[in-house]
Order: C-alpha cells, then sequence, then structure tokens
C-alpha cells in the first residue's frame, strides 16, 4: 500500500444548481432534473478552481464531476484526516460535526469555490445485504 501522501483518492462534487434549488432531502426525478442541473460557467469555474487546488478534475456528468488526488491533498485543502475503513472505501474525520463520514466539510474552502458547491463526498461501500454467509 503506498504512503499516505501518495495514496491516490477521488472524490464527487456535487454543484449548486441554477435555479437555486438544493438537493439535500430532494426527491429528484427525470421530470424535474433540469431544477437541479448547475450552469455551464458554475461547472467550469468550479473545474478551475479545484485544479488550482491541486486536484485533477473529470469531465462533468449531470450535476457532478469527480476529484481525484493524493490523499495529502485532500487532508490539506478539506482540513481533514482521512481513514480507509476494512470494506475499502475512504471515510473523513471532519472539524465541522455537521457533515457525514463520507462528506468533506466545504466551510474551509476559499468562498468562491464553497459558492458553487452543494457537497464534496466519497462514495460508501456498496450495502449487498448479509455478509456472513
Amino acid at each position: 500500500m503506498p504512503p499516505r501522501s501518495k495514496k491516490v483518492l477521488s472524490a464527487q462534487v456535487v454543484l449548486r444548481a441554477a435555479s437555486g434549488k438544493r438537493i439535500h432531502g430532494a426527491a429528484i426525478t427525470a421530470a424535474n432534473i433540469a431544477d437541479y442541473m448547475p450552469s455551464p460557467e458554475v461547472v467550469s469555474r468550479a473545474a478551475a478552481l479545484f485544479e488550482k487546488l491541486g486536484f485533477q478534475v473529470s469531465n462533468a456528468v449531470a450535476n457532478s464531476f469527480t476529484i481525484t488526488a493524493p490523499q495529502a491533498v485532500f487532508e490539506k485543502v478539506f482540513g481533514v484526516r482521512l481513514r480507509q475503513t476494512k470494506e475499502g472505501s475512504v471515510k473523513a474525520t471532519p472539524k465541522d460535526a455537521k457533515v457525514s463520514d463520507y462528506e468533506l466539510p466545504i466551510s474551509g474552502l476559499p468562498r468562491e469555490l464553497r459558492d458553487l458547491l452543494e457537497a464534496v463526498t466519497f462514495t460508501p461501500p456498496p450495502d449487498f445485504g448479509p455478509t456472513n454467509w
């Protein structure tokens, strides 16, 4: 396993909707998906700002894109300690207790970036049911 500083991680960046609607608790369907899409300007601006912070940025799909960087970059930028679970996922130990273990706190990001975001999150491991067979 590579040292902590060299281990490459990826997280999903969820962008704010151009409409101003928030995704938390929303039932997003084919009928209302357009209400939750970011503007092209938000996508390009957020991507450029994450690149400036040392992340590689994927192409946007719907309302999000992926950022990738060594673990040390994530820990420095988001102000968290990261740990790998036995299932292989990554969890954060955030200073901001308002977010889940998988969601990174965005409160410490530059305001110009923070204002473009809904969330930045690691993907939880799949839950396939009982594993003690």
